[in-house]
């Protein structure tokens, strides 16, 4: 079998790597200085940037895009093994895997995936006919369409089966943002919870919930 690496080949690359402009700066602690050339790569505003990357400072920004055009020139010459080893991989997980339904009253609540799909779907089936359609009442690739960038977090019905708490992340920044839905009519309702982990579980009355809020250094609150 050929080698995939072709070591065979010469290195060579017609991009120059990109340099990081050197911005010297002196931090003086407990009588020692540290001297960073490269400090201004971290942005002051960074807490904000995970929520809005599109704060981050111009300068910084051009410096990262330029090191990813390097690096797309420098791996270039195996695109063809990525595809070849990302279909290998998805060929050694079950695509359209699911959840066993777990049983709550009269219906029983599971989760699942579609063969092409990369969220999962949250649904119930009535126990009494479980063999029956499933109601899907959370999609999460539908969620995610039209999106760079998108996380499902937890999903937890109430007691009373009338509501479904669930939460996404649609930057990156690893913060949720927690919604309710009306399981009557899979609408949700205009409140949101910004900054949280990622979950949360309703009361037993279900007339609130309790989550788990993010401080400005990602620590739980």
């Amino acid at each position: 079998m050929p080698n995939p690496f072709r070591t065979d080949m010469p290195f060579q690359t017609d991009m120059t790597p990109p340099a990081a402009e050197k911005r010297p700066i002196a931090d003086t602690r407990h009588g020692i200085t540290r001297n960073d050339d490269y400090a201004w790569l971290r942005a002051d505003n960074w807490q904000a940037v995970f929520k809005d990357p599109s704060v981050l400072a111009s300068d910084i920004r051009d410096h990262l895009e330029a090191e990813n055009a390097y690096q797309k020139v420098l791996m270039a010459d195996t695109e063809e093994l990525q595809k070849t080893l990302f279909a290998e991989m998805k060929g050694r997980i079950k695509e359209d895997d699911e959840s066993v339904p777990a049983p709550d009253g009269p219906w029983a609540y599971g989760s699942s995936y579609k063969t092409g799909g990369q969220q999962p779907r949250f649904y119930r089936v009535p126990r009494k006919t479980p063999d029956g359609e499933r109601a899907i009442l959370l999609d999460g690739d539908k969620e995610a369409d039209g999106k760079d960038y998108f996380r499902l977090g937890g999903a937890d019905h109430s007691a009373d089966h009338g509501k479904l708490l669930w939460a996404f992340d649609d930057k990156g920044s690893e913060y949720f943002t927690c919604r309710v839905r009306d399981l009557a009519t899979l609408d949700d309702l205009d409140d949101t919870v910004e900054d949280t982990s990622g979950g949360g579980v309703f009361d037993a009355g279900a007339e609130g919930f309790f989550y788990t809020r993010m401080d400005e250094n990602h620590r739980p609150s």
